[in-house]
């Protein structure tokens, strides 16, 4: 997904100890990401990997910002916080594993993006309901709706 340098873990590194980088994850980054969810948004976002048993690393993100989301009242854009704290775990493996919640990548694979991992993580951090106050809505995309509305009911 990303072609920028930060998103890359060189996982053999994380063999001796511990692999830490600090990102920050803003508007070009999701706007290269294949999503149409977050329209934009600055997080501060650690990304830790461990090495496990075997030939298995976690890879934690931790962070917190705001991002902009369509209002899913009258779908213009809102910022809204968002708090990460997700781990996945990747492993190595030259077959498919049976293991769903085990990312798996080839032995020739030295490096792993976690740039998609890390966009799932914020996706699945956004707040369920992400609407601007009322007074703070498109008042003509309100009207629309609400014609709409009225008119679906006539036809009833």
């Amino acid at each position: 997904m990303s072609n920028r340098d930060e998103f890359i873990v060189p996982l053999r590194e994380a063999d001796r100890s511990d692999w830490v980088r600090d990102l920050v994850v803003d508007d070009a980054f999701f706007a290269d990401s294949e999503q149409t969810e977050v329209l934009g948004g600055e997080l501060q976002m650690q990304v830790r990997v461990h090495r496990n048993a075997g030939d298995t690393y976690s890879v934690r993100f931790r962070g917190s910002g705001r991002v902009h989301v369509p209002c899913d009242r009258c779908l213009h854009p809102v910022e809204v916080p968002v708090e990460v704290d997700e781990t996945v775990q990747v492993g190595y493996d030259d077959n498919d594993s049976a293991d769903v919640d085990l990312i798996v990548i080839p032995f020739s694979q030295v490096n792993f993006d976690v740039a998609w991992e890390l966009m799932e993580s914020i996706l699945l951090n956004l707040p369920t309901q992400r609407v601007h106050r009322r007074s703070e809505c498109d008042a003509d995309m309100l009207d629309r709706f609400s014609a709409e509305e009225d008119s679906a009911d006539d036809e009833a």
